[in-house]
C-alpha cells in the first residue's frame, strides 16, 4: 500500500510537470510577431495655434558703467557718526 500512495504521488507530480512543458513549448512556437504601433503624424504646436509662435528676442541694451565712487553709504560719515561726532558740526 506505501509503495502505491508513492506512485500515485510521482504520476501526479509527473503529469503536472509534463502539462506544464507541453503548454510551455506550445505557446512558445505559437508566438504572435509584435503589431506596429499606428503613429499619427502631429503638426507643430506654434502651426495648429495651441502655442503662440515664438516672438522675437529684444535688442540688448548696453548697461551704463557703474560710478568710480559707489552712490551708496558715506563711509567717511558714518566712521564720524560711530566715533561720537555730532551731526551738526558747523551749526
Amino acid at each position: 500500500m506505501r509503495i502505491l500512495r508513492l506512485l500515485l504521488g510521482g504520476l501526479v507530480v509527473a503529469a503536472s510537470t509534463a502539462i506544464v512543458v507541453f503548454i510551455a513549448a506550445d505557446r512558445l512556437a505559437h508566438l504572435a510577431p509584435p503589431t506596429p504601433v499606428a503613429r499619427i503624424a502631429s503638426a507643430e504646436p506654434s502651426a495648429t495655434g495651441s502655442i503662440p509662435a515664438p516672438m522675437p528676442a529684444p535688442a540688448v541694451v548696453p548697461k551704463k558703467a557703474a560710478p568710480a565712487i559707489p552712490s551708496g553709504y558715506d563711509t567717511e560719515r558714518l566712521r564720524a557718526l560711530i566715533q561720537g561726532d555730532p551731526l551738526m558740526r558747523g551749526r
